[in-house]
């Protein structure tokens, strides 16, 4: 597992991959991927940005 201090950096083309995926999730998908991922991070960011878009409590 990493360490706090390192950075995760998604490539645009991997950024449009995750969200792709993340779209097609349903609403409870999308918070385990929010909750999974600690709340922090792209991944992170990808799945509030659809919890924003579906009015999820975050």
């Amino acid at each position: 597992m990493a360490s706090d201090d390192t950075t995760t950096v998604l490539t645009d083309l991997d950024a449009t991959a995750v969200r792709f995926m993340v779209e097609h999730l349903d609403d409870q998908g999308v918070l385990k991927v929010f909750e999974l991922s600690g709340g922090e991070g792209p991944v992170a960011d990808l799945a509030a940005e659809q919890m924003e878009r579906r009015n999820l409590d975050y």
